[in-house]
């Protein structure tokens, strides 16, 4: 799922949190405790296993009330940092953007993630009521939740498969030209 002021305004206006979409109203690297910084690894893992990805925008609240964040908030953001802790809980590490965008007149931050590539989002590393190794997490009723059932579990292999074989085929392809 692609950012566009758009769509940003559409679902502020219209829409409301699902299994691409996920509202925080605070960011802030700097005072994020370990459970927070975590917590937004969870979030990502869980967005990228899905169709299409999606977003987590930051400086909205649950009920969707833009609140923006502050220049202090938006400082702390450093892809870094935030790639150093995610890569230490996930495997491999999903490929997401980050956005600052103007709305309203408040600055709201976007991660935009993508769907995974030819293997899902898997959790490495144990962190107490948050995440668990072994565990492969997505978005069912607008909340990021380990995959519980057959059904969910089913259709990411699906997915990861068909990925797996159009590559192949392409790389078949271009050794055969």
């Amino acid at each position: 799922m692609k950012y566009t002021p758009d769509l940003l305004h559409q679902v502020l206006t219209e829409g409301h949190e699902d299994n691409h979409i996920d509202f925080k109203q605070e960011f802030n690297w700097h005072i994020f405790d370990e459970y927070r910084k975590t917590k937004l690894a969870k979030h990502i893992a869980a967005i990228s296993n899905m169709p299409d990805g999606g977003m987590l925008i930051f400086g909205v609240s649950d009920n969707k009330e833009v609140t923006g964040l502050s220049a202090e908030d938006l400082d702390s953001v450093d892809r870094t940092w935030i790639d150093q802790y995610i890569s230490g809980y996930l495997d491999p590490l999903p490929t997401y953007s980050i956005k600052t965008v103007t709305y309203q007149d408040k600055q709201l931050l976007i991660f935009e993630v993508e769907e995974f590539g030819t293997v899902p989002t898997l959790c490495t590393r144990d962190y107490p009521d948050v995440l668990r190794a072994g565990g492969v997490y997505h978005r069912k009723h607008a909340s990021s939740m380990l995959i519980q059932d057959a059904e969910s579990m089913r259709a990411l292999i699906d997915r990861a498969v068909r990925k797996r074989r159009t590559e192949l085929l392409e790389s078949i392809e271009q050794i055969l030209e």
